[in-house]
């Protein structure tokens, strides 16, 4: 029964985890507009962010936007920044 508690203990604070993570984003001035561009996910304590962003200072504003909002789980950070045209 113990194991059981535990595992859903567990359960719950990777689901509240996910939802503040989530909030931030919809929240964040720059990023709310990309929020639904963002997979977050959990992979053996590491909280994982996927998908695409038009610019990699966006890419580079999703750690410090989790951390603020009192995340301190590893956080990797996979999301790719969108190949932009080049002028020829």
């Amino acid at each position: 029964m113990s194991q059981l508690l535990e595992a859903t203990q567990a359960e719950c604070q990777v689901s509240r985890t996910l939802q503040r993570i989530e909030s931030v984003l919809s929240e964040h001035e720059a990023l709310s507009p990309y929020a639904n561009a963002i997979d977050v996910s959990v992979y053996e304590s590491t909280i994982v962010l996927e998908g695409t962003l038009p610019t990699a200072e966006l890419q580079q504003q999703l750690v410090p936007s989790i951390r603020q909002a009192g995340v301190l789980w590893r956080i990797k950070n996979n999301v790719a920044v969108e190949a932009t045209a080049t002028k020829v």
